[in-house]
């Protein structure tokens, strides 16, 4: 999911172009005994039926695409075994062996896509990266495709590392698992922009559009739709899928475009489909700041065994220490400044993480002030590679679900009513702490709100699982509320805790049980039900 990480700074200030590098990797968590249609050493494809027109209603958008793009619904994916340049190194490959999967047997390809699914006309093609991984039972139920989100992280390397999560064996048992890089991104048709020289980000995205066509087809929709290529080439009747964050936004894009190929969707971790709007782009900056603020004042509590001293007690303390880190930055050994902007920054990316690195976290963070050069390395070095660069990918995906009206004086209504976080530069309301907000530079993307930007709408799918985190500060709480309604037949599964991501990342078995029971049986746990981290039950 796309984050907001301006304090008292514009969108393009170092600091925060710095900490997106690093978020957009954080998101990225993440012979076999039978032929599977479509897949390595099967065989199956389809083609549609239909002629052209200018709308058919959903239970046939899929024969209707793919009667109009017939080339790429008869290709057959042509596998071999994966590399360390696919995302499969030594490293990797050993930790899946010794998980008990048969590294031999997982296998890589390369699919072709149209350039614009909304022109049969263009002959234009791409291609997209896969990777196929077998389940490790006799007898699958299925294929489960799966995004980590950013928008702009690997699909490829995201399924590659599930087999390795906590409590997914069952899941891998009886799934094989199917992962893509989207379009732009990865290995897939990538998009290759350095920002033109600029540090403003109307002029980095347009000079991106201007060099780079993919730019032009790299929204969710057109995602959604290289889904459902995937689907038809496995030979699937239905999509199994399996997104986190902005992998929540594709899956109910598909849902919404595909409902009826709709199969097993677990969306974790959700937004709705005004997921790019000013509003909820506040919303977010808002959830950071609290979450950060939270993490800084809790050190003493939920800390004691991880930190011996901490660097911050209170928000007061915390702004201070950020103040006269930007007055006086720390220096790394390799020349970096740790700047106040940075260490926010660092304290953002902590909240990715467990409980137990949240607190290794605020230990470095208190021996770097403290004047420990190694800490002070270990702080900077996330940030050094990344000084300077935008992604673009990103931001341009998120673009073409700006809304093209966007909602500025309802957006002033909601920050009066919200209210400015001091950590935003709060709590005055000013031309400063607005600015971030109100960016315009989407409209750099002619594509920019052609997306679906309104709402989403499966009630014709099969019954999908929604997963909400009550102290999410990437996707908050209440979107995930509103895109269970807006979807119209889902359910909603909470996690009352902190942090983003929620399923097989070791923290709650409650959670678990209930995904795994979904994707193996299709039960959907009980309306309302809550569960807890297994440390705070």
């Amino acid at each position: 999911m796309r984050h907001m990480w301006t304090v008292n700074k514009t969108r393009n200030s170092r600091a925060g172009r710095a900490m997106l590098g690093v978020l957009a990797l954080t998101l990225a968590l993440s012979g076999c005994a039978h032929l599977t249609p479509g897949l390595p050493d099967g065989s199956g494809a389809r083609s549609g039926e239909l002629t052209a027109s200018e709308s058919v209603p959903p239970s046939e958008a899929a024969a209707r695409q793919a009667s109009d793009f017939p080339e790429v619904y008869e290709q057959q994916i042509s596998w071999r075994a994966c590399s360390a340049s696919d995302g499969l190194d030594r490293g990797l490959a050993q930790a899946l062996e010794d998980a008990d999967v048969d590294v031999s047997e997982i296998r890589c390809g390369t699919v072709l896509a149209p350039f614009d699914w909304t022109d049969p006309n263009d002959t234009d093609q791409i291609t997209l990266a896969v990777v196929h991984i077998p389940a490790t039972g006799d007898a699958p139920i299925g294929t489960l495709l799966g995004n980590p989100g950013g928008p702009g992280a690997t699909g490829v390397d995201f399924m590659l590392g599930m087999p390795l999560s906590p409590g997914f064996e069952p899941v891998l048992e009886q799934y094989d698992l199917l992962g893509f890089d989207p379009r732009g991104i990865g290995n897939s048709t990538p998009l290759d922009c350095d920002g033109g020289g600029s540090e403003i980000l109307a002029i980095q995205i347009g000079t991106c559009v201007a060099t780079n066509p993919i730019a032009h087809t790299m929204g969710t929709s057109q995602v959604a739709r290289d889904m459902e290529l995937l689907r038809a080439l496995i030979d699937a009747e239905k999509l199994d899928f399996f997104g986190y964050s902005y992998g929540t936004m594709l899956g109910a894009s598909y849902a919404t475009l595909f409902p009826n190929r709709v199969g097993r969707m677990v969306l974790d971790s959700a937004e709705n489909a005004q997921w790019a709007s000013p509003i909820h782009r506040f919303d977010q900056s808002v959830a950071i700041a609290n979450a950060t603020v939270s993490l800084a004042t809790s050190c003493r509590t939920e800390f004691r065994d991880e930190v011996e001293v901490c660097p911050f007690v209170d928000e007061d303390s915390l702004l201070r220490v950020l103040s006269e880190l930007n007055e006086t930055p720390l220096v790394a050994s390799d020349g970096t400044e740790l700047s106040g902007d940075l260490l926010q920054a660092y304290l953002t990316e902590t909240l990715y993480q467990s409980h137990y690195e949240r607190g290794r976290a605020l230990d470095q963070i208190a021996l770097a002030l403290l004047g420990d050069q190694d800490a002070i390395d270990g702080v900077a070095a996330i940030f050094a590679s990344n000084e300077g660069s935008v992604d673009l990918a990103m931001e341009i995906v998120t673009c073409h679900s700006f809304p093209i009206e966007p909602d500025i004086p309802g957006l002033l209504a909601h920050i009066r009513e919200t209210g400015m976080p001091r950590l935003l530069g709060g709590p005055e309301i000013t031309d400063d702490t607005l600015a971030p907000f109100v960016d315009l530079s989407c409209y750099a993307l002619p594509e920019s709100g052609l997306d679906i930007t309104e709402r989403f709408d499966a009630s014709e799918a099969d019954p999908i699982l929604v997963i909400g985190i009550t102290g999410d500060h990437a996707t908050p709480y209440q979107y995930a509320k509103e895109l269970v309604e807006e979807l119209g037949n889902a359910t909603l599964l909470t996690l009352d805790g902190q942090g983003h991501a929620a399923s097989y990342s070791g923290r709650s078995t409650c959670i678990d049980s209930a995904v795994t029971s979904y994707l193996l049986s299709g039960d959907l746990p009980k309306p309302d039900t809550v569960c807890r981290d297994d440390d705070r039950s």
